[in-house]
């Protein structure tokens, strides 16, 4: 009788550490998929908050280079100094008419300090440049924020090649545009409008990235 107590007891025991073992382990099991779900749950939702401001960050850029207030009047400008003068100098040779023609569509750009009649209608001027700039100010905090997160390896293949075609132009542009301020600083005005010309083509090539890099960024979600 004892004996057949014992075995059962045994039996018992054996089967209250089974039970006992399956339990910690599920309860070990759950606790880790619910830990990586959460971890999950976290990712998600900081790549979506990182998307949302690499695009308004983007979108942003593209409102600023389409401003309508660019650098197209001063490089009209200096083209028609250019006519008269082909290094942009500030003792342009023309006549007074042409003088006075330049200065009237151009008033904010130039003045005459002083002149001398060279005689056959001709005057040697001796002229000011008031060139103002305007800069795009592009911005890539977003980008530069993202890029030091764990977050940038979640975005797909196609995702990050579109926004590093963005952000390398944006940088291009960017540079290209603190030259310009070099050429105005030392007064190099035939530099500057060669310079002014470059920026307006990177500009139109950026504009065209920007908007085949956002059509393609629908792959980031």
């Amino acid at each position: 009788m004892k004996f057949k107590i014992k075995k059962r007891l045994k039996k018992l025991y054996k089967g209250s550490w089974f039970i006992t073992l399956f339990a910690t382990t599920l309860g070990v099991l759950l606790a880790f998929y619910l830990n990586n779900e959460n971890d999950r749950l976290k990712m998600k939702s900081r790549k979506q908050v990182v998307i949302e401001n690499l695009t308004n960050e983007i979108e942003k850029n593209k409102v600023t280079l389409n401003d309508p207030t660019d650098n197209s009047r001063l490089i009209e400008f200096f083209k028609e100094v250019k006519k008269i003068d082909s290094e942009i100098s500030n003792e342009p040779i023309t006549s007074v008419q042409e003088m006075n023609k330049l200065i009237a569509s151009y008033p904010n750009f130039i003045k005459i300090k002083d002149s001398i009649d060279l005689g056959t209608n001709l005057v040697q001027y001796n002229v000011v440049y008031k060139p103002e700039l305007n800069f795009n100010d592009l911005q890539k905090i977003s980008w530069e924020t993202s890029k030091m997160s764990d977050v940038i390896n979640e975005l797909s293949y196609d995702c990050l090649e579109a926004l590093n075609q963005i952000y390398y132009r944006i940088e291009v542009y960017t540079n290209e545009q603190q030259k310009t301020l070099q050429h105005l600083v030392n007064v190099e005005h035939n530099k500057l409008l060669s310079a002014l010309l470059i920026i307006e083509q990177l500009k139109s090539q950026l504009i065209d990235e920007i908007t085949a890099g956002q059509n393609k960024m629908s792959s980031c979600n």
